[in-house]
């Protein structure tokens, strides 16, 4: 949360931020990317917005001239989801009686056999006071004017939104045993 009259200390570093349904659906905000390549993004940053609050909003709780403060969001919960993991795992076992009494277990196991990365869900927290000011200035544009190093609003453009950077599971992984069963 933002304020020009309580500063920001660690306010809004790491939100996650909304999306904005007057601009996109969940369905339009989706690129069609997957995968972790940063440049592909999953999810099209320009569909999500700061929840800023009015002045005088909240039944007077927001001081007048104060433009910086924000808001929870509702509707909001898991609207995205990622791919579907795929993954194969197989195991062939082999038994051989030796005498009547012992028996050699030998088995050969493949986890994941055709190697099939599964992806995260895209990231949905972004950094939007990029270089962390802990002060709004009086005047300030809060949200930004634009997205570069003109940029003179209080929060930045979402940065880092909709990309995929960690996988889900493991590679392929192949392990043998032999036992001997008495």
């Amino acid at each position: 949360m933002g304020s020009i009259f309580y500063s920001v200390f660690n306010g809004i570093t790491n939100p996650i931020v909304p999306l904005d349904f007057s601009k996109c659906t969940a369905k339009t905000a989706l690129t069609g990317a997957v995968g972790a390549d940063p440049d592909a993004p999953a999810l099209n940053a320009s569909c999500f917005t700061v929840p800023l609050l009015a002045p005088g909003a909240l039944n007077g709780a927001i001081p007048p001239g104060d433009a910086f403060e924000t808001n929870f969001t509702s509707r909001q919960r898991n609207i995205f989801r990622q791919s579907w993991q795929r993954r194969a795992d197989i195991s062939i076992v082999k038994l051989t009686q030796l005498t009547e009494r012992v028996t050699v277990k030998y088995s050969f196991d493949v986890y994941n056999l055709t190697n099939t990365p599964s992806f995260d869900i895209p990231i949905d927290n972004v950094t939007q006071n990029f270089f962390f000011s802990p002060n709004p200035v009086i005047n300030q544009p809060a949200t930004p004017t634009a997205c570069d190093s003109t940029n003179r609003g209080f929060y930045s453009c979402p940065n880092g939104v909709g990309q995929v950077t960690k996988t889900i599971g493991s590679p392929r992984q192949i392990q043998m045993s032999l036992s001997l069963q008495f």
